[in-house]
């Protein structure tokens, strides 16, 4: 009997100690989950000074940025094809410059009440390019600048009545301007898009916090297309461009799709169009129909095959790189000198440029060498920092 209540004792005590450590094991584990979740508190804590100070740390430098004065860009190919000032400006002279930037300004601003954004608080930037010398004279000869009146004059009063307006002489060649805003580099022998100026002014400007929209004045010339794809899909860029449409609207540019386009008739008058046979300008009367409109030639080659520019090649990091091609510095050199349209001898069709797209069919070398060139220019959304998934483009997409 002593036994037995022995044992029974034993085992009471053994089930006491059991059940004793099962609660000291359990006041130590949650001793130590209090310990971590008070740990994570501070941490926590720590997280949440630091992301206030790096908040007003942003805030601090945003706030001069954000505050700044915003402004609206104006770019104006005024060299006669659709955007020529009205006749009652240009017969006065500097008087009629500055009566002709006052009213601009007048139907910008009168504009940017459309598109929401707060007059008071936004400049209006304005660069209009011209061959001052050679519109002047085609005006002379069309009755519509007097013999004795100066369109130098016009566009010193021009740029000289507000601060952010220039009017800017590009010079002698019928296409200068047309350059000027898209950014392209002349040199003696070739007409090149480079990577450095390619669309240099129009994307420092869209890409600007401070430039809260842009007004393109190229409607008229169907060689600015390949420059406007480039945004057509970008709905960021679209939504802050507006066409500004002269005399006469391209057909290839209205049909791209842009979203927003106005004219002021009270600026601009009918246009001047290039007669190519000696470089002179003519009038355009008002036509009887739409379809009498002059449009540029639109070209298609079925000698090049677009899929060799694809697939889309990317890297281990799923970024698009380019497509390895074998080029020969002389064939390079070369085909520079030739002036070629990249869209026509690359892709197979141009809607329209001043380029040389009378050549044969190019060789494969020839193709190389070509394509070689074209990626000099970045394309538009690698620039942006965006991924490029179109099998066709041209350009390039690694530094």
């Amino acid at each position: 009997m002593d036994d037995e209540k022995a044992l029974l004792d034993f085992r009471k005590r053994f089930d006491e100690l059991r059940i004793s450590e099962s609660q000291r094991q359990t006041l130590i584990q949650n001793g130590k989950l209090l310990g971590e979740r008070q740990q994570l508190c501070l941490d926590l804590d720590t997280e949440k000074n630091a992301r206030r100070q790096l908040q007003n740390r942003i805030r601090d430098e945003l706030e001069p940025l954000t505050n700044r004065k915003g402004y609206v860009l104006v770019l104006i190919d005024a060299d006669g094809d659709g955007y020529i000032f009205r006749q009652s400006f240009l017969n006065k002279d500097e008087a009629g410059g500055r009566l002709a930037a006052d009213e601009l300004l007048a139907r910008v601003k009168e504009y940017l009440k459309d598109l929401n954004l707060e007059v008071e608080n936004t400049d209006v930037v304005v660069r209009a390019y011209a061959n001052v010398r050679g519109l002047g004279k085609a005006c002379v000869k069309n009755d519509l600048l007097r013999p004795t009146a100066d369109l130098g004059l016009f566009a010193n009063g021009f740029t000289g009545r507000h601060p952010l307006f220039d009017f800017v002489d590009v010079g002698v060649g019928k296409e200068r301007a047309d350059h000027k805003i898209r950014g392209m580099y002349y040199s003696s022998e070739t007409l090149v898009m480079t990577a450095d100026l390619d669309l240099e002014l129009f994307l420092f400007n869209i890409n600007s916090l401070q430039c809260k929209h842009v007004l393109l004045g190229v409607s008229h010339d169907s060689g600015y297309v390949p420059f406007l794809e480039r945004f057509v899909a970008d709905d960021a860029v679209q939504h802050r461009v507006t066409l500004l449409d002269g005399y006469q609207v391209n057909a290839a540019i209205r049909n791209l799709g842009f979203k927003k386009n106005v004219s002021f008739p009270s600026v601009f008058a009918p246009a001047l169009t290039p007669i190519t046979q000696n470089g002179n300008y003519q009038v355009l009367s008002p036509p009887p129909a739409p379809a009498s409109r002059a449009t540029k030639r639109q070209y298609r080659s079925s000698a090049v095959d677009p899929s060799k520019l694809g697939p889309v090649m990317k890297n281990e990091q799923g970024q698009r790189i380019d497509k390895p091609l074998k080029v020969n510095d002389d064939i390079v050199q070369a085909i520079q000198t030739k002036n070629l349209c990249m869209w026509l001898f690359l892709k197979g069709y141009c809607a329209g440029c001043e380029r040389n797209h009378a050549h044969p069919p190019l060789s494969k070398p020839e193709y190389n060498a070509l394509w070689s060139v074209a990626r000099r220019g970045k394309c538009y959304q690698y620039r942006k920092g965006k991924d490029c998934n179109d099998p066709s483009c041209i350009y390039g997409h690694s530094s």
